[in-house]
């Protein structure tokens, strides 16, 4: 296979960069071709921009989307690391608007743009990402990422305005709240191997499994984070924790928690989540409540759960380090603390 990363040697404990420190060649090229894509912000933006711009952190999408490339025979080419830079500027622009409509304050250590420069420009800031995104993916000469990353945005927006329109609802269950993080979230993760795999010139086969794989990565992803506002560490984890408590939102630890309850003590749940959303004390107390329970240590269970099945959707891959890449990054999403 051309270019190939050989995994890192990496411990149980390994952080991220570890664990993607194989990729770094490729990583630096997909940051070139983002840089590139935001190079054109007006004196105006510029500032905002690029404060935005610190928000792609973790890089885990577009590592992904090189290792389906290569998975797929190919280099890291020009087309694939535009695709990959695409799809990681759509996970920045959502995560501006994210921050707005949950009051966060912090996002990577540093202040959100809405805390910075107000709700107002923050909003037009993700805005403009987005439309930096759309405008990358139609110069590509393949109009594949035109036209399938314009759907998987409305999924991920329609997720989000799902999550939102069941705010504050204590009754809401685990199929529906796997509906709507299959929207926010695991769309996007399937998007970038997807992306990644089709300008890697992969067949359908390969691209079909690598979505699946990028899916229930994505849903573990997901309900971890999910698991980590309710006990993380805010210094650790680098952004406003919490915020899922303050927003009413109804997430797998606290559905777990309420299911687990006895029938005649379910009502009871009910009032302790909504005495929760509207109290600070409240929220600290259901937390400690929510740990003793177990419904933590059973969210967790459901992410590695999501993990095994995203490991499942590899057997017919065939055997490569880039394979086994993805093993060990699926192993971090499920262990991390970030």
């Amino acid at each position: 296979m051309p270019g190939s990363a050989t995994p890192a040697s990496t411990s149980p404990s390994a952080g991220l960069p570890e664990v993607l420190a194989p990729l770094a060649a490729d990583l630096e090229k997909v940051g070139d071709a983002y840089r590139e894509i935001l190079a054109s912000a007006s004196p105006e933006s510029r500032d905002m921009v690029r404060h935005a711009a610190r928000f792609n952190g973790k890089r885990l999408r577009p590592a992904l989307s090189c290792v389906a490339a290569r998975l797929a025979g190919s280099e890291v080419t020009e087309p694939v690391a535009i695709a990959a830079g695409i799809v990681e500027l759509i996970h920045t622009a959502t995560l501006v608007h994210d921050d707005i409509l949950d009051h966060a304050e912090v996002r990577r250590k540093v202040a959100t743009l809405n805390i910075r420069w107000g709700n107002h420009a923050a909003v037009l800031v993700g805005d403009i990402l987005f439309s930096r995104a759309y405008r990358a993916a139609a110069y590509l000469e393949d109009p594949f990422a035109s036209r399938y990353l314009s759907d998987v945005v409305g999924i991920v927006l329609e997720g989000e305005i799902h999550q939102d329109t069941v705010s504050h609802d204590p009754t809401i269950g685990e199929e529906e709240y796997r509906e709507i993080i299959r929207g926010k979230t695991a769309a996007l993760y399937e998007a970038a191997l997807v992306v990644g795999a089709h300008y890697g010139g992969a067949n359908e086969e390969l691209k079909g499994r690598l979505g699946a794989f990028g899916h229930h990565l994505g849903m573990a992803f997901q309900i971890i984070d999910d698991r980590l506002d309710v006990t993380g560490d805010e210094a650790t984890v680098g952004k406003s924790l919490g915020t899922d408590m303050s927003e009413g939102k109804m997430t797998l630890p606290l559905i777990l928690w309420r299911d687990g309850s006895a029938p005649e003590g379910r009502e009871a749940a009910v009032a302790r989540i909504q005495e929760a959303w509207s109290s600070d004390d409240g929220a600290q107390e259901l937390a400690r409540e929510l740990e003793a329970s177990g419904a933590l240590s059973r969210t967790d269970a459901a992410a590695q759960a999501e993990i095994d099945r995203a490991l499942a959707c590899l057997e017919g891959v065939p055997e490569a380090p880039e394979r086994d890449l993805l093993g060990t990054i699926a192993r971090f999403v499920v262990r991390r603390t970030l």
